[in-house]
C-alpha cells in the first residue's frame, strides 16, 4: 500500500469529525425502498486506486447500473449490472472481485512480489452481476432490532482474462440487523460466501462483514461511517479491509443522493475511492 495504516486510520477519522448530517431511505448497509415504493433503478459513478501489493497502479473506474425491487411485503430483491474501465500494470494479475473498486492480486501473483512490467493494459466491460435477496423477519421497533436474513449470488459474467472478474460463482447466506435509538441508527450485516476456483483464481469460501453508524441530522440528510471488508477471497490472499464515509440527499420523494470516499487499510483493498449515486424510486 503507498500510505501506512497509521496515516489511513488518521485521514478517515478526520474525515468523520468534519462531516456532518442524515438520514434519507432507511438503510442498513444497502439502499432500502421506502414505504410507499416497489420499485427504484440507480446509477452510481466511482473510482478507486490500489497497487494491491504487487506494484500494480490499477485504476478501477465503475458504473453501476442497479435495480431495487420489493414486490411483495417486507422481501427486497437487489440487482447490479456493473460496467467497468481498468487500468493496471501489464502481468500484476489484479482482478475485480466486487463493484465499486475492489480489486484482487490473481493467483499468477498472489505472492505480493512486486510487478516490473512497465507497460499499462487497459480493459473495459461488464463485470460480475451480483444478486441480493432480503426478508424482514422482524420490524425495528422498542426494545427490538429489525431483523433480516439475507441471500447472496453472483454471475461470473466478467472476463476472468481481462481482469473484469473473478470466473467463479458466489452465493451464500447472511443476515443483516439495525436499530434506531433517536437520530442515530447503527447497522451491521455479516454472510458466509461459498465459492468455487479456477485455474487462474483458486477462489475459497470466505465471511464477508459491514457495520457502523449513522445520524439523522434533517429530513433530507443522513451521514454514516462505516467499515466492510472479508476474510481471504482466494489462496494466498490477505483478508479485505475499508472504512468508508457516506453523505445522503433526498432530494424528493422519488430521487435521492450519495456520495462516499474510502480507504482501504490491507493489500487486498484499494488504497483509496469515493463515488456518487442517484436513486430513483417509482
Amino acid at each position: 500500500m503507498n500510505l501506512s495504516i497509521r496515516n489511513k486510520v488518521w485521514m478517515f477519522l478526520c474525515l468523520a469529525l468534519v462531516a456532518h448530517s442524515s438520514q434519507v431511505l432507511a438503510r442498513d448497509g444497502e439502499p432500502r425502498l421506502d414505504s410507499a415504493s416497489s420499485a427504484a433503478v440507480g446509477l452510481g459513478f466511482e473510482v478507486s486506486r490500489g497497487d494491491y501489493g504487487a506494484g500494480a497502479d490499477a485504476t478501477l473506474v465503475t458504473m453501476p447500473l442497479s435495480v431495487f425491487l420489493s414486490p411483495v411485503n417486507k422481501l427486497d430483491i437487489t440487482l447490479e449490472v456493473p460496467l467497468l474501465y481498468l487500468t493496471s500494470k501489464s502481468d500484476s494479475g489484479v482482478v475485480v472481485t466486487q463493484s465499486g473498486g475492489a480489486g484482487r492480486v490473481r493467483s499468477a501473483n498472489r505472492t505480493g512480489t512486486a510487478v516490473t512490467a512497465a507497460t499499462t493494459v487497459q480493459e473495459s466491460g461488464v463485470g460480475d452481476i451480483n444478486m441480493t435477496g432480503g426478508w424482514t423477519l422482524l420490524t425495528d421497533r422498542e426494545g427490538i432490532p429489525k431483523i433480516r436474513p439475507t441471500f447472496y449470488l453472483k454471475v461470473p459474467s466478467g472476463d476472468l482474462n481481462r481482469g473484469l472478474g473473478t470466473g467463479t460463482v458466489e452465493a451464500g447466506p447472511g443476515l443483516s440487523v439495525s436499530k434506531w435509538w433517536g437520530s442515530v441508527q447503527f447497522f451491521g450485516e455479516g454472510a458466509y460466501i461459498f465459492q468455487n476456483n479456477k485455474p487462474d483464481y483458486p477462489g475459497r469460501n470466505y465471511v464477508s462483514y459491514l457495520g457502523g453508524a449513522g445520524i439523522q441530522a434533517t429530513d433530507r440528510w443522513f451521514v454514516s461511517a462505516l467499515a466492510k471488508g472479508s476474510s481471504a477471497r482466494s489462496e494466498g490472499a490477505e483478508a479485505q479491509a475499508e472504512g468508508l464515509l457516506k453523505l445522503n440527499f433526498m432530494q424528493s420523494r422519488r430521487i435521492s443522493w450519495e456520495i462516499y470516499g474510502s480507504i482501504g487499510f490491507t493489500d487486498a483493498s484499494p488504497d483509496f475511492g469515493g463515488g456518487m449515486s442517484i436513486l430513483y424510486q417509482f
